[in-house]
């Protein structure tokens, strides 16, 4: 048993790279964009909600298990696949997301 998990932990670990990263090592384009949208989807950037509170809390400050469960599910699907990746919080981090990317060419188009 305790085999057929290694077997399938480097399989997993296989088909990621294969997804994501180049020959080198480095995320591929596609995958930095991929990456970036499921950070912010999973709220894995440490953002807090209205009044400084995370946002499983509603606005009056009451803890809201149903919105922790649901969050708490997407960041584990985010935390997999970083793990499966071997990224570190540097490189998760250094992503700019392609929301304030597009910002910025709208920005400069028109400041010409």
């Amino acid at each position: 048993m305790f085999f057929k998990k290694i077997k399938r932990e480097h399989e997993l670990v296989k088909a990621f790279h294969k997804l994501f990263l180049t020959p080198n090592g480095k995320l591929k384009p596609e995958a930095e964009i991929v990456i970036e949208f499921l950070r912010d989807e999973a709220g894995a950037r440490g953002e807090l909600g209205a009044g400084g509170v995370p946002y499983f809390y509603d606005a009056q400050n009451r803890f809201d298990p149903n919105a922790a469960a649901f969050l708490l599910g997407k960041r584990r699907m985010f935390d997999l696949l970083v793990k499966y990746l071997a990224l570190s919080e540097t490189e998760v981090f250094a992503l700019f997301t392609k929301l304030q990317r597009d910002g910025d060419d709208v920005k400069r188009d028109l400041d010409v």
